[in-house]
């Protein structure tokens, strides 16, 4: 007999304390910062209120007001510094685009494996969706540009009426950084029907064979694996 366990959805406050951890890798003075907005927005607002000689009522309704402003400044800068954290950590990390094309949204598909790789652990990503197939080389250009272009003719071959997007992130000139390989991807222009992805998924899998080539040695994508949210710089 099996159950099929539900994943439960973390709550608002588990996902504010896993940013913060994201942060506090790059950013240590994080927590001392938050703390201090947290405490003398509030106690600013009550000297001020006391010095104006305000109401009981009044005093303490100001005071509640500021903490709220104070929690909503803290939420906005741990969100804010996230994203840059996050980037900031998987910078060079081989499979670094793996963490970035994980968390694209519905209507791709996106392959757990590289498609290509050589000893050096330059790696090229295959993702499918409605700009077509978009190759993603990880590695310098003088070693991933002649791979790229390998793989793009394969691909042609299985589908020559289908566009091909080839992308390259790494720091080089000419070059996407992988902070703005999220976005880069998403404004590529659609010109691929939605009922048409999976059965050109299907297609491509002929292109690696039975359970691709695998994953390099020293190369785990799962490693580097951050907040969707922190990624998405929401």
């Amino acid at each position: 007999m099996s159950t099929n366990a539900t994943p439960q959805k973390k709550r608002w406050y588990q996902t504010i304390i896993d940013l913060y951890k994201v942060t506090k890798r790059t950013y240590s003075w994080i927590g001392p910062v938050m703390l201090g907005i947290v405490i003398t927005l509030p106690v600013t607002a009550l000297i001020v209120m006391l010095l104006v000689h305000l109401s009981v009522i009044s005093i303490v309704a100001y005071t509640i007001m500021a903490l709220m402003i104070a929690i909503v400044i803290d939420t906005y800068l741990l969100s804010s510094l996230a994203n840059r954290a996050v980037y900031q950590q998987l910078d060079g990390v081989k499979g670094a685009v793996y963490a970035v094309i994980s968390n694209l949204k519905r209507g791709w598909i996106v392959e757990t494996q590289p498609v290509a790789f050589n000893r050096k652990q330059d790696l090229i990503w295959r993702i499918v969706g409605r700009p077509g197939v978009v190759l993603i080389g990880e590695g310098p250009h003088s070693r991933i540009f002649p791979m790229l272009m390998e793989e793009r003719t394969k691909t042609s071959r299985v589908a020559p009426k289908v566009e091909i997007h080839v992308l390259q992130c790494g720091n080089e000139p000419g070059q996407i950084p992988i902070s703005k390989l999220l976005k880069t991807i998403n404004r590529l222009p659609k010109s691929l029907d939605k009922n048409a992805i999976p059965i050109l998924g299907k297609r491509l899998e002929s292109l690696q064979g039975k359970g691709g080539p695998g994953i390099p040695k020293g190369v785990d994508p799962t490693a580097t694996k951050m907040s969707r949210r922190a990624l998405r710089g929401k």
